[in-house]
């Protein structure tokens, strides 16, 4: 069987780790399959990873057609390329490589076609919502990372609940798993306060993960006393007012930006718990990956992460973009008596996302 995995761009980000992790696991299960990343517009330092593990990755360079909206050209090409490949399944990942090399591959005749919608909730003009009510007559099935991003697609691009499959984000557990003794002081070689929660994602506009709400929330605990830091492990546009923020609240020696790293499987287990803040995650990955290193998680009630944690036993939920109610769950799990219970209770949880029953799961879609 030969698998062409088309992806917008692969820089670092959700849905190309993603990619990169289920990827890893096919060829595992399924050694004798081909396996090749196709890129539609930028390659980045991510596809050295791809390669790393002997997955081909090819870049196409379509951005210059793409700023010209040739998509019909976009498409003729897709078409002669997918033609020469001869897969056996087309696999497209984030928008463009969904409307527009699912398009070619239904042209050509790949009988195999699966969409995978991580949630692009930015891109809901009426263009994008008319593409996407098209698109889905031209897929097999259209994967979705939750339920309720499965709602909100039915709802705003009315593609129907018999083309979507609701198919959990997964992580590899061999590769995030607790540390028997914390010591993040040792790992990132400075000192730290006594208790360290951490946030994880992008510092864009974009895609605004609102750091600012976990850097207030810290800031009132401080304020109350606790001796407590926030790492920040991120980059983006956001990072010089942010750290503005942390100044201007007098907490500027407590919140750590350590920007985009290569070593997060080693410092997650070492804080102390996850905060998140985005106004909507349709799943969140780095949740379960916090989940899986021991870390109790504090997450928002809205979109699909609010469902990975059950307030008060592994983690707890909070008034989205609230910082109030934030600090009041960290100081919650700060006071718990029943702290490593919990943690207990997070590595649990998190069994049922293992990238291997993921990929089993998927192979059934490619059989069926």
């Amino acid at each position: 069987m030969k698998i062409l995995h088309f992806i917008d761009e692969i820089k670092m980000g959700g849905a190309q780790t993603h990619l990169l992790t289920i990827v890893k696991e096919m060829l595992v299960q399924h050694p004798n399959d081909i396996q090749k990343v196709v890129v539609l517009f930028e390659d980045d330092s991510l596809s050295e990873r791809f390669r790393e593990i002997g997955v081909e990755v090819e870049c196409l360079n379509l951005r210059d057609f793409f700023n010209k909206k040739s998509y019909f050209k976009i498409i003729s090409l897709l078409i002669r390329y997918i033609k020469n490949e001869n897969p056996t399944v087309v696999e497209t990942h984030l928008t463009w490589s969904r409307l527009l090399a699912n398009t070619a591959a239904k042209l050509v005749g790949v009988k195999n076609r699966i969409g995978f919608e991580q949630g692009d909730i930015y891109l809901n003009s009426i263009f994008f919502r008319i593409s996407n009510f098209i698109s889905q007559f031209i897929f097999d099935k259209i994967i979705v990372c939750s339920d309720e991003l499965k709602s909100w697609t039915n709802t705003t691009h009315y593609i129907a609940n018999s083309k979507l499959k609701v198919m959990y984000n997964c992580i590899d557990l061999a590769k995030f798993k607790p540390v028997e003794v914390k010591n993040l002081e040792k790992v990132l070689d400075q000192k730290l306060p006594k208790y360290n929660f951490i946030t994880v994602g992008t510092l864009g506009k974009g895609v605004n993960k609102r750091v600012d709400v976990s850097i207030k929330a810290t800031a009132i605990l401080c304020e109350k006393g606790y001796d407590i830091g926030l790492i920040v492990c991120g980059d983006g546009e956001q990072k010089k007012e942010l750290e503005k923020l942390a100044f201007d609240l007098g907490i500027v020696t407590r919140v750590q930006f350590l920007g985009m790293r290569n070593d997060i499987p080693k410092i997650l287990p070492h804080a102390f718990a996850f905060v998140h803040a985005a106004p909507y995650e349709p799943f969140g990955i780095v949740c379960i990956e916090a989940m899986a290193c021991g870390l109790p998680a504090i997450v928002p009630n809205s979109g699909g992460i609010q469902k990975i944690v059950s307030d008060g036993v592994d983690g707890y939920v909070y008034e989205n973009l609230d910082e109030n109610q934030l600090a009041i769950k960290m100081e919650a799990l700060l006071l718990n008596d029943s702290y490593f219970r919990m943690v207990e209770c997070t590595i649990e949880k998190v069994k049922k996302y293992d990238v291997k029953l993921y990929v089993k799961e998927l192979y059934k879609l490619y059989y069926a």
